[in-house]
């Protein structure tokens, strides 16, 4: 299109050449508000009446309605501790709402704060200078300008394009990328025009000039928006595993209350009271509040992680990223500064360098001071450096790709057409004659030897290519890059560099780094090998150059069918398939395009290899402690049904009743429970190797799981038999030193499962926010003993003997299942 139509075009839309000025966006987004599709989210009060949509609030209704209805059907009266019991219950029920609404809302904060962090960013023309802006702050008549992995923020009108192509798929279904062009013509409406670019869609080649038409919600996928939108994140495996075992549990309940309610039948008991034991056992065996726990600590780690450069996309990213045995990295940027300046050229015969800088400049989509890829940033510099002039784009004939790796671009200089060539210094060899190919090829060795990045340049008067010179530009190493692999290596974790620079050049930068490996392989080798001789080739070999896309998958695909956990990151349109393959993608926050992004599970927002490694060693910390509190609930809902189910076995009184039950998981099931999640890195958390891939949450822990429950039942009896015998008759006292004893030995596990090893090799103020929890349950249930609320939960204070008792005997089991910890590790570390 030639620029008197490109012109027409702009002023028919009412849209400047130099774009909006300040005050013009500001009348625009008075009008159409920010660009962005509001997600639809449920009111509060319906997120507050789903915390009531759980097996067990129904159960403890039911026991409710059960145990006001009996004694009115039976005696035609309710009594008034009746009434208090089942008031009570209400009362826990809706506390429990109230903490599940809380932690959810969190929660969904969280997650609404990483949508809003990994929106795209878009390139507008404002006053004249190109400016780089959040996709939401475009607004109609802005003049955007989109190039290959872009994905369109807005639906606008195309005015100028060279090759565009883009994928529509997620609005007409349409695999094959649709062309884009400059239309003539202008329409009242635009359905899935060439001459249209759609909110949504992604640029897949090429470049492209438009002016924005529509944004939020009156663009097309705007007005679909039902159909686009995901409203709640699928599960993550952690969460499926948590609640596949919440299943078994209460199917193991339930045989358990059918064989107590048999037992209990042939000795006498009353069905109402067999009710209530089968309640109680209901509430003590299932942590029906796992799953939601679990998503509340990945959200809240999320947020920790984004604070050191780790976006996390996906919530399930967190739990691999533990298990992560090979990190495949780029080169460029993430294991190098990606500031690069030339520092040597080399000039054809008969060449000067203001015209080998001047092409290498025109040649060119960045813009200056830093819009655009940094390599093409400093041919921009150095062009300024010599005084070159830059000639402007009039025609981009072969747009760069990583498969090409190179571009062509159409210019006019003194009222002649000219082409520049700029590229892999091997791909440009091929364009020109044999004695020239030899000449950049020598030369570019030579440079690539020294680690340098090589670019070649060629031109075309209209009289055949001809060689001006070659670019060299240094790259150094990120500052820590080389202590972060070593400390990878020290973790059980493998790096392997994977490029599209130069064998040499990889390989330099690659020992620089202190990455082992025996040589170099070629991307064009690894076409030439099956997948046997690509996996005997990775065993040895972990630098990897002249890379494209494709490559990366087959890599991908033979490390993981060697067993190994794969991180791979990538910046390209075409390395999503390999970022979505892989078990966490790593997308480039700073460089990146915006589909590979969007394909990755985790986004670098400084593209340097050291968070990688930072992001490893959080997700071990944060999955750690969400096994700590896991197992932590798991131990003590175990003792609970002992405790309950040991009673009834050896014919002793209820020593809990439901009331009471859930009072201790209010007072040890939460607070403590989500203060473990905040429990600081072990010791020697990357001195150890990954977790093996099919290791479970449970894996190793059924020993102490066991011994928790059964310390926890022989403490609670004996304390509860103690008692009636001290105390004849007294069974509301026996039930409150029972009660504290379960409570007391519960909060003591809490602080034992801070760590695998002894608990006294640890401060105990290490984690302050565990030590606060302890100390406020611990206070909550003297005030219960103490206060009028003893009455209403069926206790009463306990005397000063029966305490000396209940802290002598928990302590002892406490020591004893320390001693069982230590006994186990010695065994585990026999073994290995």
């Amino acid at each position: 299109m030639v620029a008197s139509e490109r012109l027409a075009i702009l002023q028919q839309l009412h849209a400047d050449e130099r774009g909006f000025s300040t005050s013009g966006v500001e009348k625009a987004r008075e009008k159409s508000g920010f660009n962005e599709i509001t997600a639809k989210k449920e009111p509060l009060w319906k997120v507050f009446l789903s915390q009531f949509q759980d097996v067990m609030v129904y159960i403890l209704l039911g026991a409710v309605a059960v145990s006001v209805l009996l004694p009115l059907l039976h005696a035609g009266t309710v009594e008034r501790h009746e009434l208090l019991n089942a008031g009570i219950i209400l009362a826990i029920v809706i506390i429990n709402a109230v903490l599940g609404f809380v932690q959810e809302w969190r929660a969904e904060n969280a997650i609404a704060l990483l949508k809003k962090l990994s929106a795209p960013h878009v390139k507008v023309r404002r006053d004249g200078v190109t400016i780089l802006i959040p996709g939401r702050e475009l607004v109609p008549g802005d003049l955007m300008l989109v190039e290959a992995g872009d994905r369109i923020s807005a639906d606008a009108r195309v005015i100028a394009s060279s090759s565009a192509e883009a994928d529509e798929s997620s609005l007409t279904g349409e695999s094959v990328p649709a062309a884009k062009r400059a239309e003539k013509s202008i329409e009242k409406k635009f359905e899935f025009s060439n001459g249209m670019l759609y909110s949504g869609t992604l640029m897949t080649r090429g470049s492209a000039e438009a002016v924005v038409l529509h944004t939020g919600l009156q663009t097309e996928i705007g007005k679909i928006t039902a159909m686009v939108m995901e409203l709640k994140p699928p599960p993550t495996p952690l969460q499926l595993e948590l609640k596949r075992t919440g299943e078994r549990i209460g199917i193991l309940v339930l045989v358990l209350c059918v064989i107590i309610f048999v037992i209990g039948l042939a000795q006498g008991m009353e069905p109402v009271e067999l009710f209530f034991t089968a309640v109680s056992l209901a509430v003590a065996a299932v942590p029906e509040g796992l799953p939601a726990i679990v998503t509340i600590c990945l959200a809240i780690g999320v947020q920790r992680m984004i604070k050191n450069n780790a976006l996390i996309r996906r919530l399930d990213a967190v739990e691999t990223l533990g298990n992560v045995t090979v990190i495949c990295a780029d080169k460029t940027g993430t294991m190098t500064e990606n500031r690069m300046s030339v520092t040597d050229v080399w000039l054809a015969p008969g060449r000067d360098e203001i015209e080998l800088a001047q092409a290498a400049a025109s040649c060119n989509r960045a813009e200056l001071p830093d819009i655009g890829d940094p390599t093409e940033i400093a041919l921009l510099k150095h062009a300024d450096g010599v005084s070159a002039e830059r000639l402007p784009i009039d025609e981009e004939d072969v747009p760069f790709t990583s498969e090409a790796k190179y571009m062509v671009t159409t210019h006019i200089r003194d009222g002649k057409k000219i082409k520049f060539y700029k590229g892999a210094p091997e791909v440009i060899a091929k364009f020109v004659s044999e004695a020239e190919a030899k000449d950049i090829r020598a030369n570019s060795d030579e440079y690539s030897k020294k680690g340098l990045r090589v670019l070649a340049v060629l031109s075309d008067n209209g009289d055949g290519l001809k060689s001006i010179g070659l670019l060299a530009m240094m790259d150094p190493p990120r500052q820590g890059v080389r202590e972060s692999i070593a400390l990878a290596e020290k973790a059980g974790i493998r790096t392997i560099m994977i490029t599209g620079d130069h064998p040499a050049t990889a390989l330099t930068v690659a020992r620089n780094v202190g990455i082992k490996s025996a040589g170099v392989v070629i991307g064009t080798e690894l076409e030439a090998m099956d997948i046997d001789q690509v996996k005997h080739t990775l065993r040895s070999v972990s630098v990897y150059a002249r890379v494209q896309p494709a490559h990366k998958v087959l890599i991908l695909r033979a490390l993981q069918e060697m067993g190994e956990i794969v991180s791979m990151s990538g910046d390209g349109v075409n390395d999503a398939p390999a970022l979505k393959k892989a078990h966490v993608g790593i997308g480039m926050g700073f460089r990146g395009t915006d589909i590979a992004r969007e394909a990755a599970a985790m986004v670098l927002t400084d593209d340097n290899y050291s968070t990688i490694v930072a992001a490893i060693a959080e997700g071990r910390r944060i999955y750690d402690n969400i096994k700590k509190f896991v197992i932590f609930l798991v131990r003590c809902n175990l003792g609970e049904v002992l405790i309950i189910a040991g009673a009834m076995l050896i014919g002793l009184p209820l020593p809990l009743l439901p009331l009471h039950i859930l009072w201790i998981n209010l007072v040890t099931d939460s607070f403590p429970a989500l203060a473990l999640a905040a429990e600081p890195a072990e010791k020697g958390i990357m001195n150890r190797p990954p977790r093996g891939q099919h290791e479970g949450i449970f894996t190793g822990e059924w020993f102490l799981l066991s011994a928790a429950g059964v310390l926890s039942m022989v403490l609670a009896l004996g304390i509860f038999a103690l008692s009636l015998y001290e105390f004849p008759g007294d069974i509301i006292l026996a039930r409150a030193a029972a009660l504290t004893t379960c409570i007391i030995f519960q909060l003591m596990l809490a602080l034992s499962t801070r760590t695998k090893h002894s608990v006294f090799k640890q401060s105990l103020f290490g984690n302050p926010w565990l030590v606060l929890a302890v100390t406020t349950s611990l206070l909550a249930q003297v005030a219960l003993l103490m206060t009028p609320l003893a009455s209403l939960f069926g206790v009463k204070p306990i005397p000063v003997l029966l305490w000396e008792e209940i802290l002598g005997a928990t302590f002892v089991g406490f020591m004893i299942f320390e001693i069982l910890k230590t006994i186990k590790n010695h065994r585990a570390q026999k073994a290995s």
